[in-house]
């Protein structure tokens, strides 16, 4: 019976290959052409073309189903050597680190893949943002257009600009993915974008405030984008770089334990949003409900000084990466609420600009869109002290359109 099993293990693999070589076009035709509406509604814009996304999955299902029958049989390989050569208890300690390693083996393989997110994925209001981000970024391996842009930054970038208006003009030019993740630094950007997979990227998006320069921020990124091949660089960083904390260690564990890195995702899925999301959800609730009194209390965690040093060195770094990639970097100079703008000191604005414009003489790559030039954006605009309502997003969104095609090549089909 165990050797009619091994057997089965390991033809599976071979069986499922030759199923999707011969039927993957069929069945993801087939699929496409019965439930194609409602995939494009769940896709949310992250997709274009139905059917490519559909065999694609049939993929991953594919490299999902080998790599759980190759950890199976080598797990209980591993499982009889230890029982005919070991006593317990220290049998029973090996088949527990083998049965751990190959969950993580697993886990690696599985995370590389867009269906093991799409699985964990509860509506788009409902997912944890470390999910949403490993979609988005594992579909930008199959965008059909000739190059890309990417969307990175804080949560101001995301209110400000759709990535939907944006592909609905140049997506056959200029596929436009977003991938910005809340809270994010200049240094938490240039961690993302080493992470990015190798595609034609083209463009760089970002929306700037003065809290990308100015503010005290949390590590709380780089539990999911710190790892060991950041250490050297991070040993290297000078005053202001973020204290090495829990977060940091947590990112070397997901680097040693792949199971670690996708715990947050998975317990998710299992608990629930709701539960999961419970401290971003007790934050919101201690806001100020009176935007004035709020906005003095936030520009307090604003300033000068080694942090502010840190983040402009970073942004710098950020817009070197871009140049040596080969994509140039879209930089929106932005706002916050005008009630926010008013509580801010008054010479953050003026030592920001006059950063960027420094930045911009000095890198050609780098396309600096002045506050002038963008939409204006008044208190009526705003849901809260940063980020804008729809149609204001609609509005920045179109512009962020056109600039893009003045600077993109070619015309649209």
């Amino acid at each position: 019976m165990r050797a009619r099993l091994t057997l089965l293990l390991m033809v599976t693999p071979a069986l499922v290959w030759a199923l999707f070589g011969l039927l993957g076009d069929r069945v993801s035709s087939s699929l496409s052409s019965r439930f194609g509406p409602q995939i494009l509604a769940r896709g949310d814009g992250k997709f274009a073309s139905v059917q490519p996304f559909v065999k694609g999955r049939l993929k991953d299902c594919a490299v999902l189903m080998t790599a759980a029958c190759l950890l199976i049989v080598a797990h209980r390989r591993l499982a009889a050597l230890a029982i005919r050569r070991l006593q317990t208890p220290a049998r029973w300690i090996v088949q527990g680190w083998s049965a751990f390693i190959c969950l993580n083996v697993f886990a690696a393989v599985a995370a590389r893949t867009v269906l093991f997110w799409c699985l964990l994925f509860t509506g788009k209001d409902h997912t944890i943002n470390y999910t949403q981000y490993n979609i988005k970024r594992a579909l930008m391996e199959e965008a059909g257009a000739p190059s890309q842009a990417v969307l990175m930054g804080a949560s101001q970038t995301r209110a400000q600009i759709d990535t939907k208006v944006l592909n609905e003009k140049l997506g056959r030019r200029v596929w436009a993915t977003e991938l910005h993740f809340p809270g994010s630094s200049p240094y938490d950007m240039t961690l993302c974008l080493e992470r990015l997979p190798n595609v034609p990227l083209a463009y760089v998006i970002t929306y700037v405030s003065e809290t990308t320069f100015y503010g005290r921020t949390d590590n709380e990124r780089l539990m999911y984008f710190f790892g060991f091949r950041d250490l050297p660089a991070y040993c290297a960083l000078g005053p202001g770089k973020p204290e090495f904390d829990r977060f940091e260690v947590c990112g070397l564990m997901g680097d040693i334990f792949p199971l670690y890195q996708v715990w947050d995702s998975l317990a998710a899925r299992v608990r629930g949003f709701e539960v999961q999301n419970q401290a971003q959800q007790q934050y919101d609730a201690s806001l100020e409900s009176n935007l004035a009194d709020e906005a003095q209390r936030g520009a307090k965690n604003l300033g000068l000084g080694p942090v502010s040093s840190f983040h402009k060195k970073s942004f710098a770094a950020f817009a070197k990466m871009c140049r040596e990639r080969g994509c140039r970097l879209m930089v929106c100079c932005g706002q916050l609420n005008p009630i926010a703008e008013r509580a801010l000191n008054p010479a953050l604005r003026p030592d920001m600009m006059a950063f960027l414009h420094e930045q911009a003489a000095q890198d050609t790559n780098m396309v600096l869109l002045e506050a002038s030039q963008l939409p204006p954006q008044v208190e009526a605009d705003y849901d809260d002290l940063t980020h804008v309502n729809l149609a204001a997003r609609a509005r920045f969104s179109q512009y962020i359109a056109d600039a893009l095609e003045k600077l993109a090549p070619g015309k649209s089909p």
